[in-house]
């Protein structure tokens, strides 16, 4: 997840690995499927009429008051963009330095934003602020260290998040904040992103990265253990963040989570995340 100006923004982005349940790597890599299907092109237009919509194309304001509410949003997505390349990257870097090539072999061994962002995922943070990247395939039997492979790749992720926020609230306190506004709201949003981002995506449940970490540092009879919650991690995810929205009876627990290392993560930077 994603703040900004109040609201939170799910962004989910991961390492997939490509073995499965039996632990034993897979064969050579499928060629890759060019472009969407039919029923993705279908959603991909609906999803446009939604966000054309939603942004009042259609409505008293026009096109022209439509096109300025985009430009006020344009920090937000300049950041997120960001913040996933430097996301995904991360994982095909660090899964290529421990032997595995299927990162680049896919195609995503880049800074190339177009390589990780997921068609849908990006449309749907256009509308709703709410969506995914693209997850960047590995392969932990290709790698010299399995087990150690797999987990410092998927935590490689949050890590490469929370360094590069780092980096940039490190640069802001030594240098000043940027004059022009526009820069210095886009700063502003990408290390509030970089900081969520790297929060949630630290959750121990699949598909997210911190899965990944402890699945990979387990002892074998653990990771059996493990092995159906792949099935139904998802499902516990997406109670947990939409839960606590429809009854006030579940506690918020993933937004305290994320409150709380939040507020950590500047603690130990010296920042309060309204001086920003």
């Amino acid at each position: 997840m994603a703040h900004g100006r109040g609201a939170y923004y799910l962004a989910s982005v991961c390492a997939q690995t490509a073995i499965d349940n039996s632990g034993a790597p897979p064969g050579p890599p499928r060629r890759q499927q060019q472009g969407i299907t039919p029923i993705q092109w279908v959603g991909l237009g609906v999803l446009i009429l939604l966000f054309l919509y939603m942004n009042g194309v259609f409505g008293q304001g026009g096109p022209v008051q439509a096109f300025g509410d985009l430009i006020d949003q344009l920090p937000f997505f300049i950041a997120i963009i960001l913040a996933v390349t430097v996301h995904e990257f991360s994982h095909a870097c660090v899964a290529t330095w421990f032997g595995d090539d299927l990162p680049r072999r896919a195609g995503r061994l880049t800074l190339n934003p177009l390589a990780h962002l997921d068609p849908m995922g990006s449309l749907l943070f256009l509308i709703a602020h709410f969506g995914w990247g693209k997850p960047v395939p590995i392969n932990p039997g290709a790698m010299r260290n399995p087990n150690l492979g797999w987990a410092l790749s998927s935590v490689a992720g949050p890590g490469s998040n929370l360094m590069s926020a780092a980096i940039a609230v490190s640069g802001r306190v030594i240098l000043g904040p940027p004059s022009d506004p526009f820069l210095h709201e886009t700063l502003v949003q990408f290390i509030r992103i970089s900081v969520l981002l790297a929060i949630f995506n630290l959750v121990p449940l699949p598909p997210l990265d911190g899965f990944g970490f402890v699945f990979g540092l387990s002892p074998r009879p653990l990771k059996l253990a493990l092995v159906p919650l792949q099935r139904y991690g998802p499902f516990i995810l997406l109670a947990l963040i939409f839960l606590p929205t429809l009854s006030r009876s579940f506690p918020p627990v993933l937004q305290v989570a994320l409150t709380a290392g939040s507020n950590l993560f500047f603690q130990i930077m010296g920042v309060q995340p309204s001086a920003l």
